[in-house]
């Protein structure tokens, strides 16, 4: 088997919030030949990232059609992108990393929680 078909890729990713606006990312990944039916491991991690759990929380209430103060939302946006961003690459460096060192399918669960939980967490 080459190396490239040992490697596996992400097929399914999934957004779960919770009570308090946190939120469940998962990513199902299956390997990329197709083949193998190990049983799927589950994988948890913890990420205290503010802004993008700032930024989710937006996205939920906009779902829930919920108001959200527009204009600030995008103020926000403006100053903390660099923020928003670095969090973002962080997460996905994370899940390639762990995608990276798998062989079978399998599903990457990581809690994400913003400013409230931070000193839960220390």
């Amino acid at each position: 088997m080459s190396i490239e078909e040992q490697k596996v890729k992400p097929y399914r990713i999934v957004i779960e919030w919770t009570d308090s606006n946190d939120f469940y990312f998962s990513c199902d990944y299956k390997a990329a030949s197709g083949i193998g039916h190990e049983k799927e491991k589950k994988t948890h991690h913890t990420h205290w990232f503010p802004h993008v759990t700032r930024a989710m929380g937006n996205v939920l209430k906009k779902l829930r059609r919920e108001h959200i103060t527009f204009p600030l939302f995008l103020i926000s946006l403006a100053f903390e992108h660099r923020h928003l961003l670095k969090e973002i690459e962080e997460l996905l460096k994370a899940l390639h990393g762990h995608l990276n060192l798998q062989q079978g399918p399998g599903n990457y669960t990581c809690f994400i929680c913003g400013e409230s939980k931070k000193r839960v967490i220390e």
